[in-house]
């Protein structure tokens, strides 16, 4: 009886090793993004090798002022790559990454554009910019993953053809959409529509609205006065902010018959970049015809 005890203990023992084992090595086979925004280039460029993890997975967490727990920096300490935003928007990021010396390891999304602090920072919104992060990103895995060198090379090109749907269709709708103006309530589409020709007319509304200030009324009459005089063609709407004055430019933006585009800053858990950037393009060629 005690022999046959003695053969249990030691089997359980065996089980746990080998499942403390497998978890060591699933944790060592990570990635992680500081926002879902990037998931899917990452996670297409990397396949089944790698599980692509965000910290922020929740559209409706600020990355500007999120505070990252223990959890998140032992993540942080596994993973073979870090993906950040950078340009300020997720500078809690920067901290874990030096306090786990992670930093080869590390790609700052700005930092590869060759921008810096203080411009746009929705750099997600140009197609050509995702285009140079799976390029980063392949560049990364080739050197900490040599074995797999043409796995990456060949989900990196697969990956990359996708995108150039995006970059063929900018350039369709250029074609009827170069010239027109827009207001946007937020800065966040700069980079796709100056990619379609699109003139932003309210720059300091948006910033003020971004920074959580109130806008000038001098900013606020203009825009009533433009849209009164069909001075111009759309709005773009932030959806996932609300607030008065936003309230306020969409009705009368409605009373003029001027065309609302609603775009969200992030994406939604259950979308993926190339299906939520198709939508946005969706609805700019819808009013950039009509």
């Amino acid at each position: 009886m005690k022999r046959k005890k003695y053969f249990l203990a030691i089997f359980l023992l065996m089980i746990l090793v080998l499942t403390g084992c497998s978890k060591n090595n699933s944790q060592k086979n990570i990635i992680t993004t500081t926002v879902n925004t990037y998931n899917e280039p990452v996670q297409s460029i990397v396949g089944d090798k790698y599980q692509v993890e965000p910290i922020i997975k929740s559209v409706n967490v600020d990355p500007h002022s999120f505070s990252p727990s223990t959890n998140n920096s032992k993540q942080v300490a596994d993973s073979k790559l870090i993906v950040a935003n950078g340009l300020g928007y997720d500078d809690w990021i920067n901290k874990m990454v030096t306090a786990n010396s992670q930093q080869k390891n590390f790609i700052d999304f700005g930092n590869v554009l060759g921008l810096k602090n203080g411009d746009n920072e929705h750099i997600w919104f140009g197609v050509d910019h995702m285009k140079k992060l799976s390029k980063a990103v392949y560049q990364h895995m080739t050197r900490v993953d040599v074995n797999s060198k043409n796995y990456y090379y060949v989900n990196y090109k697969k990956y990359t053809h996708k995108l150039d749907h995006l970059s063929d269709r900018e350039k369709s709708i250029k074609k009827i959409a170069q010239g027109k103006v827009a207001y946007v309530t937020e800065p966040l589409p700069y980079y796709l529509l100056k990619d379609i020709g699109v003139k932003i007319a309210d720059t300091h509304f948006a910033k003020a609205i971004e920074e959580d200030t109130d806008p000038s009324i001098k900013d606020v009459n203009d825009m009533e006065q433009g849209m009164k005089d069909h001075k111009v063609d759309f709005i773009v709407v932030n959806k996932q902010v609300s607030s008065s004055i936003i309230t306020k430019m969409m009705d009368t933006a409605k009373h003029y018959h001027i065309p609302i585009v609603y775009f969200t800053e992030t994406l939604p858990s259950d979308v993926g970049y190339y299906s939520w950037m198709s939508d946005n393009l969706d609805q700019i060629e819808k009013v950039v015809k009509e």
